[in-house]
């Protein structure tokens, strides 16, 4: 039976237990010819995910006396991400988009018509047009990859001050695994219930549908990663 000090090395050589609340995710910025604003914005503002799993489905076998299992194939559960949302609900407006190039209901205003190029310019092409309504979109025009990290916990933050330059150090940190959705698309898009609560912030939380997943990289943590700000208070 191991004993607490074979637990304790345990936990010291693979770098303590993973936390729940250390993970990223990478949203598309672009899904087949439309274009989706404030991806990277949108990450930053994740307040939970999931990682997927794989179930193996299995048929029965009889050889002889002996019943058995066989694989012959696999299913994947859809994944959640919730978000906050900002006053200007950017990642409601990120959504709203992506739908929009699935189904013609969630059409926005169409662009404008570009203006004629003067004389010896080259005509620029013509913006591409959302769905009409009632409309389906092909499935390679709404489907992108996610990626999804699990992040390990920095051993050691250092923060400095260099003139007007907020310097903050993660040293033992970085990503020990992560995640691809492949073909990944919002199938729901959750509702959003207001009240008049003095406390109340509004999320959303999105459900995405995929045709498979599979690890991103290999597991491995970076030494450190540095994190600059410009600290305008230094300035004034």
């Amino acid at each position: 039976m191991a004993s607490i000090e074979d637990l304790k090395s345990r936990l010291i050589s693979r770098g303590g237990l993973a936390s729940a609340n250390q993970f990223g995710v990478v949203l598309p910025s672009k899904v087949g010819i439309t274009k989706l604003s404030g991806a990277k914005n949108n990450n930053i503002l994740c307040k939970s995910a999931t990682l997927p799993g794989r179930q193996i489905t299995t048929l029965d076998r009889q050889i002889g006396l002996y019943s058995e299992k066989i694989a012959n194939g696999f299913l994947v559960e859809d994944v959640t991400l919730t978000f906050h949302l900002l006053n200007d609900y950017s990642v409601r407006k990120y959504f709203d988009k992506w739908l929009g190039a699935m189904v013609g209901h969630m059409t926005p205003t169409p662009p404008k018509e570009p203006k004629p190029p003067a004389e010896g310019e080259e005509a620029k092409p013509p913006a591409p047009k959302p769905l009409s309504r009632g409309a389906i979109g092909w499935k390679d025009d709404y489907v992108a990859d996610i990626i999804i990290h699990q992040l390990k916990k920095p051993q050691v933050r250092v923060g400095f001050d260099l003139g007007p330059l907020d310097i903050n150090l993660d040293l033992l940190g970085g990503t020990v695994y992560s995640v691809k959705l492949i073909d990944a698309f919002p199938t729901n898009v959750s509702t959003i219930q207001l009240s008049d609560d003095l406390d109340g912030l509004v999320e959303v939380t999105v459900t995405f549908s995929y045709t498979n997943w599979e690890p991103f990289k290999a597991d491995k943590v970076g030494l450190f990663s540095a994190d600059i700000n410009l600290n305008f208070g230094g300035l004034i």
